[in-house]
Formats: C-alpha cells, sequence, structure tokens
C-alpha cells in the first residue's frame, strides 16, 4: 500500500439528528424499561444501593480504557511510533461520544483518528496496521473471556439445563473457528481466497446501495497489509502475548464493572454466569450493528442473567446501571477528549 495515499478527513461536526435520536432512546430505556419489571421494586434496589462498590465500579471501567491505551501503545512501538499514554488515553475514549455524534459513526471516528495521527506524523500505512492489530487483539481477548465463560457456565450448580447444551456447542462453534483461521493463516493462498470471495460478497451490498466497489487492487493491498500486521506479531511472541493481555483486560475491566454492580445491590453473581450473559450480549449488539449496541445490549444482557437465574428486576436494573458507568458516563468523558485532541491537532498545524 502506497503510505502517501491520502484518505479524506474533512472536518467532522456535531449531527443535530444524532443528538435527539440518542436522548430519546436514553429516555425511553432509562425511564421506561424499568416499569416493565416493576419500578417500585427497581426503585427500592437503587435506594439500598451501596455507593463504595459503584467507586470500585467507575475505577474498573478507568482500568479498561488504561488497558486500551497499553495496547496502542504495544502495537504503536512495534510499528515504530511514540505516543505519550494521556495522547493514547483520549483516543481510546473518544469511541462513546464519536459513535454517535460524528458523521458516518466509526467511520467519523477513523476519519479523525487519521487526521490527527497524520499531523503526528504516523505513516497511512501504519495507521491502517493499527486499526487492524487493535480490532485483532481486542477481539481475540473478547473470545478467549468467552471461551472461559462456556467452560464455567456448566459447572454453575443452579445453572438451568438450556444454558448449560448451549454452552458447549457455542464453545466448539468457536474454537473452531479459530482453529480455521490460525490454518487460513499458514496457507495464504486459501486465506487470499476466503478473502476474494468475502470482498466479492461485499462488493455487492456496496454496489446495492449504488456506491463504488473496491477494485482488486486495493483488494489485495488490503490483503497484504493485515497479513503484514499480523507477521509483525507473530514474530514476536513476547510483544504478542502482551498486546493480547491488554486486550483481556480491556474486556475484563468491563466485566469486572458489571461484577461490582452487582455487588453493590448485595448480589453476588457467579463468574461463569456473568462472563456467558456479558460476552453474549455484547456480541449480539456487535452483530445488530446498532451504535455502540444500544438498546440490544442492554436488553439481551438482562433476559439472559434473567434466564440464567438472576431476579428480573434486579438483573434489569443492574444493567442500566451498568451500562449509564460503562457507556453513558464515557460520552461526555469522550467528547472532552474529543476537543483536547482537537486542540493537540490544531498546534499541530
Amino acid at each position: 500500500m502506497d503510505n502517501n495515499e491520502p484518505i479524506s478527513a474533512n472536518p467532522l461536526k456535531l449531527s443535530t439528528k444524532n443528538i435527539v435520536v440518542l436522548i430519546l432512546l436514553a429516555v425511553g430505556l432509562y425511564f421506561l424499561a424499568p416499569k416493565l419489571v416493576g419500578v417500585e421494586q427497581a426503585l427500592l434496589l437503587l435506594g439500598k444501593i451501596n455507593k463504595g462498590w459503584l467507586i470500585l465500579a467507575l475505577v474498573a471501567e478507568l482500568l479498561s480504557y488504561a488497558s486500551a491505551a497499553w495496547l496502542l501503545g504495544i502495537i504503536f512501538h512495534r510499528l515504530g511510533h511514540k505516543l505519550a499514554f494521556f495522547t493514547r488515553y483520549k483516543i481510546s475514549s473518544i469511541a462513546a461520544f464519536t459513535i454517535h455524534f460524528l458523521p458516518l459513526g466509526v467511520a467519523g471516528e477513523a476519519a479523525f483518528e487519521y487526521s490527527f495521527l497524520k499531523r503526528r506524523k504516523v505513516d497511512s500505512g501504519s495507521i491502517l496496521l493499527m486499526w487492524i492489530l487493535r480490532w485483532l487483539f481486542n477481539y481475540s481477548g473478547f473470545f478467549i473471556l468467552f471461551l472461559v465463560g462456556l467452560i464455567l457456565v456448566p459447572t454453575y450448580p443452579k445453572m438451568p439445563v438450556s444454558p448449560k447444551i448451549i454452552s458447549p456447542v457455542i464453545f466448539i462453534l468457536i474454537l473452531s473457528i479459530v482453529l480455521y483461521i490460525i490454518y487460513l493463516y499458514t496457507h495464504k493462498d486459501k486465506f487470499f481466497q476466503v478473502w476474494t470471495k468475502l470482498f466479492n460478497f461485499l462488493n455487492q451490498l456496496i454496489v446495492k446501495f449504488k456506491k463504488k466497489a473496491i477494485d482488486e487492487q486495493k483488494q489485495k493491498e488490503i490483503f497484504e497489509d493485515i497479513y503484514q500486521g499480523i507477521g509483525l506479531f507473530g514474530k514476536q511472541k513476547r510483544s504478542s502475548a502482551f498486546a493480547i493481555l491488554a486486550g483481556i483486560l480491556y474486556w475484563l475491566g468491563d466485566i469486572t464493572c458489571l461484577y461490582f454492580v452487582f455487588q453493590s445491590f448485595g448480589f453476588t453473581i457467579s463468574w461463569g454466569v456473568l462472563l456467558f450473559g456479558y460476552c453474549a450480549s455484547t456480541l449480539l449488539g456487535i452483530v445488530s450493528a446498532v451504535p455502540g449496541g444500544m438498546g440490544i445490549t442492554e436488553g439481551s444482557m438482562a433476559l439472559i442473567f434473567t434466564s440464567m437465574g438472576v431476579p428480573a428486576t434486579l438483573a434489569l436494573t443492574a444493567v442500566l446501571v451498568f451500562r449509564l458507568f460503562s457507556f453513558w458516563i464515557w460520552i461526555p468523558i469522550g467528547l472532552l477528549s474529543y476537543l483536547s485532541l482537537r486542540n493537540e491537532e490544531k498546534k499541530l498545524n
């Protein structure tokens, strides 16, 4: 890939429409949803909440984003670039804000990151590899924790029969996918054949929306960049181990936040139930393509926990408080990070 190839990064403005939609969804979720299971019970639970556990929940979230900043540091160091920790922390913390308030959501965030990093003298190829490697290590950590949850679920004595049957099936499915990906990487020609089929399918979708399809040369360039990025860490086992550990800690910080929220209500949840419910609902939120999994994640998480023996009112109330700490609080924090990075970007002009 040509590292000097320009990528469009027009000035990004807040979308009034997105702001209105977000506010309406927030009102609907946090004021109407508890009525489905009894607002009186929810208010009673909230009245008895232990604030000490909530402080620990907030600390867990801060450590989660610190792990994301650590992962960025590992990747940039391997690519030959250095960024200060707090700069990396701010980059890691803007997502909750940018996916809702910048045009094109994730694409808007990517355009801003690209513009900011280019002014930091980071070449285009390194930025692309950073995105690929960050995604790869983040979700490697996620699926490792999901697999641990799937192993622990059948050992929980009060667990209904259905999750005990479903969890081994999902475990085998995920493990098979991981082994297949490893197989593809060790057989580059087959990997490229699968890659081409995926891109042809993607191009069919792009054409349906009357957009310009990705040409064959660009497909090859992206493939080589991904393969090169994986190879950079594949030969450095220590760096790979630390990067995967950072990915695990990123998700584990968020999961621990949820654990502390349950503790604040005086309820100790099994780690098997916690990991399974969190990972399954997060995966559903990702697949839904709704920004931040908003509504999908909360609803499915509460439903999964309820089906696994957690009282319905407690499950929904705890999930809503957790999402307040893990998602909503980070919108204004992400805004501050975004504005701070914009100021840094202007100084670099």
